[in-house]
């Protein structure tokens, strides 16, 4: 067998439901050199049985302790073999020309230490398009990333890069540990991203950034503090950092019905935003859910 040019990299936990109809999409690509190491981390569910189920040799295994996503892709690093090794989660499918598309953009690219295309959502079988959807082809380093990570876990890296920061293991950063990854990657490196989307991203319920509004917030705030430890930001970086953390909190906090602690961050988030993303924010925290449905009633 050939030695594998990617590694797909699957860490997942509890998601027997799902992990079957990704494992196919990585076994239908149209570029065939490619390994899949699956962490099973710690799950309680029947996940080893339905991997099991699949014979393919370039498909392994890996049962480890319950220790959160950045530990398990860590794992699954250390024990990759590709030259590139990209990150997949375990409820979300390929395209069947994602690898492919991954190979000509880093032939063409010269081999970029980290490169990644554009992904959809499918909610309940409705298929919508991501941030990503209207941005061209290019570069893409931190001030970009300051912005939010747009990319998600949708990124592919050179194994054998000398600068490679791995992902955060401390598990109270469950969830964010994509973004703080691409924030520190990026400090002195770029991503390109191509304009193709070959990747689902499976939007149900259960997924890790719709489960815990009050938990994400929490995350968010400390993820300021190990920024100020991690990474070297001019004055005008830390506020453009701060204000979409404040902007994510206010728009979590009102998810969850709780306005004060929404207009609490809208407070912080205010003077740090520009005004066209700020504004919008206001209008919707203060006009409050109730307001804003009988006007979107009355327009019909």
């Amino acid at each position: 067998m050939l030695a594998p040019f990617f590694t797909v990299v699957i860490p997942t936990y509890n998601r027997a439901g799902f992990i079957a109809d990704t494992l196919r999409s990585v076994l239908a690509q149209s570029f065939s050199a490619f390994e899949i190491v699956v962490v099973d981390d710690g799950s309680k569910d029947n996940t080893a049985a339905v991997v099991q189920q699949f014979t393919d040799a370039r498909l392994h295994y890996h049962a480890k302790e319950n220790g959160e996503r950045g530990l398990a892709r860590n794992y699954g690093v250390a024990r990759a073999q590709g030259e590139y090794v990209l990150f997949l989660d375990s409820d979300d499918v390929l395209h069947p020309n994602h690898l492919a598309t991954l190979h000509a953009g880093i032939q063409e690219q010269n081999q970029p230490n980290f490169i990644a295309t554009k992904f959809d959502f499918n909610r309940n079988g409705q298929r919508t398009s991501s941030d990503l959807a209207t941005l061209p082809a290019g570069r893409y380093g931190l001030d970009f990333f300051l912005q939010g990570n747009a990319l998600a876990c949708n990124i592919c890296v050179r194994r054998q890069n000398p600068g490679l920061k791995l992902f955060e293991e401390d598990r109270s950063f469950a969830a964010v540990e994509d973004w703080m990854f691409m924030l520190e990657n990026t400090q002195a490196d770029t991503v390109y991203l191509l304009d193709a989307v070959t990747l689902t991203m499976n939007d149900h319920d259960a997924r890790s950034m719709r489960a815990d509004n009050q938990g994400l917030i929490r995350r968010w705030l400390r993820l300021m503090q190990w920024v100020a430890t991690r990474l070297t930001l001019t004055s005008a970086q830390s506020q453009q950092l701060q204000g979409h953390i404040y902007y994510l909190c206010a728009i979590h906090s009102y998810a969850d019905n709780h306005r004060r602690q929404a207009i609490g961050f809208l407070r912080q988030a205010w003077p740090r935003l520009p005004l066209r993303k700020a504004l919008p924010l206001a209008l919707r925290i203060v006009a409050g859910p109730r307001l804003i449905g009988l006007v979107k009633g009355a327009r019909g």
